[in-house]
């Protein structure tokens, strides 16, 4: 897609907010089970929509990152294969929950889904109290972890920068 298309600016744009719902999801997420990860089941918060919001929010970062370089055949691919990675360690993860906290984990797992979050959720599907914490070098490093996702507009930007100036010439397309 030629660079400074209205399309390609589009898809960069979407992907740049993909990128800051990454950032501000995951830091919720963090509020939620920072410092208490297997030692309380979390299920409230972005827990009440998705077993792991962490996963989640993640994938669409780096949906927005592929769309950044304005490509949605790479956004779809990173996209899935991300899916496909934090499903098998998802899977991994259950086993030791379910092993710390038995009966609850269990009901858990039945109203929430693993991945792809529900839009809507009753009241009554918490399982119990849940505050938010604030557990700061928790938040500290989930945001810097996932500012790392901007790197990728920087790189986008410079890409941009050194084709237009003919310091570099694209090897393949990645859409």
């Amino acid at each position: 897609m030629a660079q400074g298309s209205t399309f390609r600016e589009m898809l960069e744009f979407a992907g740049t907010v993909l990128i800051l719902i990454c950032i501000g999801g995951r830091c919720w997420a963090s509020l939620y089970v920072g410092g208490r990860k297997n030692r309380e089941l979390v299920t409230t918060g972005p827990y009440a929509y998705t077993r792991n919001p962490l996963y989640f929010f993640s994938a669409l970062g780096l949906a927005g990152v592929g769309l950044t370089f304005g490509s949605l055949i790479l956004s779809a691919f990173l996209f899935a294969f991300t899916y496909l990675v934090f499903s098998y360690v998802a899977t991994r993860e259950a086993i030791t929950l379910d092993a710390i906290f038995g009966e609850a984990y269990w009901r858990y797992c039945q109203s929430v889904p693993a991945f792809f979050p529900r839009l809507s959720r009753d009241y009554d599907d918490v399982l119990g109290p849940s505050p938010v914490t604030f557990d700061s070098v928790a938040l500290r490093r989930t945001a810097i972890d996932s500012s790392y996702f901007l790197v990728a507009i920087l790189a986008v930007e410079l890409l941009g920068w050194l084709q237009s100036a003919r310091l570099v010439t694209p090897m393949f397309r990645l859409f």
